[in-house]
């Protein structure tokens, strides 16, 4: 494949009381960053209800609200009468109404995100593209592909386009190596407070490259066009994410 073609305690108390979150919320983040740092190893029970009510000073309501809201994601698995314990196998869970960065969902997870790029060009816009960010004729874009990964696992191709005004006057595709969100808030770029996205399955052999590209992977295709908060349209990405390796939750509520 050509690769220049595309293919389509009181401590925590003490902490909520200065926080706009929840307090159910507070001590999940918590807990996820004590099962980040690998406090308890896969399989091992984590402390009680009445262990976690004491270690924090919270009610049992928000620790069982929180250990819901762990298990939800798959990283603990509550067991009737026994306990709740670490999961054996993590995988990425992601809700999909949340617009946050593949990278800070690896992370949250407790994985360690990295990427690798297939393709950092800056060129002229298509007709399309110039169509879909609202942009004058002979503006330029940032063409990205790149391939997200997990603990060293491939997770995720993504195929991004982004207008050339995001980014910095002196910005050089190269200056990108990690997360795009990341570099756009550590240089006054856009952030993205919208997006309209549809979901698809994916069976193909060209979405993927190199060695881990299987002859006919299952892809759940996230396609999405992301806004700012003047409204502005500024990245369209098409991330495929392998089924199997990253999950999505739908939220529905009456």
């Amino acid at each position: 494949m050509d690769p220049q073609a595309d293919p389509f305690d009181e401590r925590c108390a003490i902490t909520v009381l200065r926080s706009r979150a929840s307090l159910p919320q507070q001590l999940a983040d918590d807990l996820r960053a004590r099962i980040k740092a690998r406090e308890w190893a896969p399989g091992e029970r984590l402390p009680t209800e009445a262990e976690l009510v004491a270690e924090y000073g919270l009610s049992r309501a928000t620790v069982r609200q929180s250990i819901k809201d762990l298990a939800g994601q798959g990283l603990v698995v509550v067991r009737r009468g026994l306990g709740t314990f670490m999961a054996q196998h993590r995988e990425i869970h992601a809700g999909m109404q949340e617009l946050t960065s593949i990278s800070a969902t690896i992370a949250e997870m407790g994985f360690t995100p990295s990427m690798r790029y297939r393709r950092r060009t800056i060129r002229d816009a298509t007709d399309d593209e110039l169509a879909m960010f609202n942009l004058d004729p002979g503006a330029r874009v940032l063409d990205i592909q790149r391939k997200i990964l997990a603990d060293d696992t491939v997770v995720a191709y993504s195929y991004d386009i982004l207008p050339r005004w995001v980014f910095p006057d002196d910005f050089r595709a190269g200056h990108l190596r990690g997360s795009v969100f990341g570099y756009l808030a550590d240089h006054d770029g856009p952030r993205p407070t919208r997006a309209v996205a549809t979901v698809h399955a994916v069976r193909s052999d060209v979405v993927g490259w190199d060695d881990d590209a299987g002859e006919d992977n299952l892809y759940v295709l996230l396609d999405q066009l992301q806004f700012d908060d003047r409204g502005r349209p500024f990245m369209h990405s098409r991330s495929f994410f392998l089924e199997g390796e990253f999950n999505f939750t739908v939220i529905r509520t009456h």
